[in-house]
């Protein structure tokens, strides 16, 4: 058997089986059972190795011309990636829009006898021109570059001509694609930059609205032109808006005629940088089986699939429509399994009439990625049980029985949830009160679903349990954020006296806000809002009408979040902080509704918006009129100054790459670190919002290129000490093959948490902290201002996760020491480890490894006898 990337973890070839014969190829080849010659030795270091399809052989292509593809030729690309001593190979099989049948059949085959040669372990990817998928285009840090062209083609051989101008189109806001234009001014928009090769002149245009990321790439490339391509023998020319004189030159260049005049396209004519979001896909599964002699392609099943659908032994297709087909081989399948596989997933795409440019990949059981895994409930996690590494920071400390990391590295599973075996879908009849004054005040059936955080409610669910007769009962309390201890006690009494009433035949269930589970949030169609306010408390009697905190409320925004299977909405102070990149906002005033989608925020939350700005009753909630307002639909980036001035002014809020991508390939995760039991310990929390940050701890977030070191106020110099160790470990023993070079460790203090932090806790509520003042929040100042306000500008509220572990080992002399209030980071009942070598000796007269040979009773006596005890 030929392993896969799972089996083979030093990363090694296994050597090659052997590749089956290839019947019945739609493009005619036979797999040959040798390895082509120009793949011998390859993929053994870090790296790109491309080969080109000339003549139907496999050529290598030179490295000083990677990144350029000729659009009437096929190439193979080899990716070599070295993670934690064991090398994973992708392998990319690159399409021109002009070349012929018979070059990509055969760049598809060979792809698979390289695949094969490498023991079966690489993943495979098709690629198309001006289609290739995000990994494809992160080889080529300078861009991809298409060539007219091909060998052999009926295209014009542009070597055996003389030098002609060329221009090249560089465009895209995340990925930069480098393409061949047209030599003329027509090709120009005010979009993107152009770069003109005029032999002894290299040319860059910059266009008026192009991005940031445009200009930097554009640059590079011409100097690329100028340096690598013409030896440093040419001279480069940038021409900017800032000058129109050079510009009028540059056009002068593009064969513009005498007196022709030029008029540059706009950048909405150019084309939108981003591709559009990929249309609703059906997803279907495919099995491919030769145990009956010859391979049968049998249909599995169609979304939702289960990861129990896929079987080791055998190969499997995954249809995703145009988004992608995949080839799944799993570690027992056989030879034949393995080879076919990907040949029926190709043919899949021309079969069903899918678009040329369809993603195809070849994926091994074990090595599969985000996309494919996404795809199946249920998908199992490697479990890794403390993978520490030998090289730790301080290898003691990880040898240390009281010391447990394992939670950091164990098996992450879905939320544990206590409604796992509740089978009813929620759609039986309910019955909802709330605590006024100690007793039940029945709530109007239109505002169901709607809660305030200061607030306690019962909720009666009736249902009709299948296989009986009879009716079933849910009674829950829920238990607003805000809510007083007496109205949380009198939701428990009445709980207790309706289940009483019903016959003792329910389940209550405590309901704290936000860990509401799974079938509570179902039998409110999995929408719930939750409004800041509530009425007095029973000992508290001054009004009953809701309230917010405000003297007058005279609008309301609301924070959209879809977790899951369910969507929350939750009301936040009125103010540009609480916006965030990932999420839909809704802002109600007096005479607008202002609907705000972030550019990270999905379809279920945008219609979660749109539904929840006509539901919601403005008269009660804002004093407005009855009549119709205006609502106003915004995307993020294009807030007219009306929507700012509502909010109070324009302010720093959560944003980011990791809230702006939708599609999030590593979700947060937040770890409690905590030597409460007497073990310093890890463990994860599911499902965690803003009250899982608990003060007397050290909390962990893990945000994919970001880690952060979260101190509560109440955390002990051992919990602080040991997390920071924890949070160096867990990168370095990260499965996924991170380094402490792809991530940012930070430690942030409690209480001075930044927008980026806060910005994957949903509505974080400032009011959490008792030492923290709300006022700062509403008065619209930004976090800067905040920490110079409090710390004259020097907070250290969020600091390097380096430095402050650098102060454990930080040395002191021995008058800082003695005294009683020590620098951060010194344990004061080890104060002696903190001392020089040679003052520790003057000292003790004695080493410091002398010293900890000593029995502990004489350590402590010799403390005492230079004070430091």
């Amino acid at each position: 058997m030929v392993c896969s990337v799972s089996d083979n973890l030093g990363g090694q070839p296994v050597g090659h089986a052997g590749a089956a014969a290839h019947n019945g190829d739609s493009n005619g080849f036979d797999l040959m059972t040798c390895i082509d010659p120009a793949f011998q030795g390859v993929g053994q270091m870090a790296g790109v190795e491309i080969w080109r399809i000339e003549k139907m052989k496999v050529v290598a292509v030179p490295q000083d011309t990677h990144g350029k593809f000729y659009s009437g030729d096929s190439y193979i690309v080899l990716h070599t990636e070295l993670i934690n001593n064991r090398k994973e190979w992708h392998i990319h099989f690159w399409l021109g829009k002009e070349t012929s049948t018979d070059e990509a059949g055969c760049a598809a085959i060979k792809s698979c006898e390289l695949d094969d040669s490498l023991g079966g372990g690489p993943i495979q990817h098709r690629e198309v021109q001006e289609y290739e998928s995000s990994r494809f285009q992160s080889i080529f840090k300078q861009g991809i570059q298409y060539l007219e062209g091909g060998v052999d083609s009926g295209f014009v051989d542009i070597s055996k001509l003389e030098f002609r101008k060329k221009l090249y189109h560089i465009k895209g806001r995340r990925k930069v694609r480098i393409t061949q234009a047209e030599v003329s001014w027509r090709s120009l928009n005010e979009g993107d930059v152009f770069v003109l090769d005029c032999k002894d002149t290299v040319w860059c245009w910059i266009g008026t609205d192009c991005s940031r990321l445009e200009k930097i790439k554009g640059m590079e490339f011409a100097r690329k032109i100028k340096d690598e391509e013409k030896q440093g023998r040419a001279t480069m020319v940038l021409a900017t808006p800032d000058d129109p004189r050079l510009q009028e030159k540059f056009y002068d260049q593009l064969n513009r005629e005498d007196g022709e005049k030029v008029t540059i396209k706009s950048a909405e004519e150019g084309g939108d940088d981003e591709m559009a979001e990929a249309a609703p896909r059906e997803i279907a599964l495919y099995q491919v089986c030769d145990e009956s002699g010859e391979i049968e392609i049998s249909p599995v099943g169609k979304a939702p699939l289960d990861h129990a659908h896929l079987c080791s032994d055998d190969a499997f297709i995954l249809d995703m429509g145009n988004s992608g087909v995949y080839a799944w081989i799993g570690k027992g399948a056989t030879q034949q399994e393995r080879s076919q596989a990907f040949m029926h997933a190709q043919k899949f795409i021309n079969d069903k009439g899918y678009p040329s440019w369809t993603p195809l990949c070849r994926v091994v059981e074990g090595a599969e990625d985000n996309l494919f895994m996404s795809c199946f409930s249920n998908w199992p996690r490697p479990v890794i049980e403390r993978q520490i590494s030998k090289n730790a920071v301080i290898p003691e400390k990880i040898k240390d029985p009281t010391v447990d990391l394992s939670g950091l590295f164990k098996q992450q599973r879905a939320a544990e949830k206590k409604d796992d075996d509740v089978k009813d879908d929620g759609s039986g009849k309910l019955k909802i009160w709330r605590i006024e004054n100690f007793e039940l005040e029945e709530v109007d059936e239109s505002t169901y679903g709607i809660f305030w955080d200061g607030d306690s409610y019962i909720v009666l669910y009736t249902y009709i349990q299948a296989g009986r007769n009879h009716e079933s009962f849910f009674i829950y309390f829920w238990l607003g954020s805000h809510s007083t201890t007496d109205e949380r006690g009198a939701a428990a009494l009445h709980a207790t006296k309706i289940d009483s009433e019903v016959g003792w035949s329910s389940q209550m269930v405590r309901v704290v806000q936000g860990k509401e589970p799974l079938h509570f949030l179902r039998c409110f169609g999995r929408r719930i809002t939750i409004l800041q306010g509530g009425v007095d408390s029973g000992f508290k009697q001054t009004s009953s009408e809701e309230t917010n905190g405000h003297e007058s409320t005279k609008s309301r925004l609301f924070h959209i979040k879809c977790i899951d299977e369910y969507v929350k909405s939750i009301e936040v102070f009125c103010k540009a902080e609480s916006l965030n990149s990932n999420d839909s906002f809704v802002y109600l005033g007096q005479y607008k509704t202002y609907i705000w989608y972030g550019k990270g925020c999905d379809a279920e939350e945008k219609f979660t918006a749109k539904m929840l700005s006509e539901k919601l009753d403005r008269q009660s909630l804002i004093g407005a009129s009855p009549l119709s307002v205006n609502t106003i639909e915004i995307e993020e980036g294009n807030e007219p100054d009306e929507f700012w001035e509502v909010l109070g002014g324009k302010a720093e809020y959560a944003s980011g790459a990791e809230l702006e991508n939708f599609v999030n390939e590593r979700p947060p995760r937040l770890f409690q670190l905590s030597n409460a039991s007497g073990t310093f310990s890890v463990e994860e929390i599911y499902n965690f919002n803003q009250d899982d940050l608990i003060e007397d701890d050290v909390m962990l977030l893990d945000i994919g290129n970001t880690l952060y070191v979260w101190v509560g106020k109440g955390a002990n110099e051992i919990e602080k000490k040991q997390s920071l160790i924890a949070a160096k470990e867990f990168i370095k023993n990260d499965p996924s093959g991170r380094s402490e070079a792809d991530v940012d460790m930070f430690v942030v203090k409690m209480g001075f948490e930044p927008p980026k932090f806060t910005g994957h806790f949903q509505a974080w509520d400032p009011r959490k902290w008792a030492d923290w003042d709300p006022s700062i929040w509403t008065g619209g100042k930004t976090y800067e201002e905040i920490v110079a306000e409090h710390f004259g500008g020097d907070a250290n509220g969020v600091s390097s996760l380096n430095d402050e572990l650098a102060k454990y080992s930080k040395k002191y002399p021995f008058e800082i020491l003695c005294k009683k209030i020590v620098p951060e980071g010194v344990d004061v009942v080890n104060k002696e480890r903190y001392l020089d070598d040679d003052d520790f000796l003057e000292l003790f007269g004695m080493t410091l490894a002398d010293y900890e040979a000593l029995p502990r009773w004489k350590q402590l006596r010799a403390k005492k006898m230079v004070k430091l005890f």
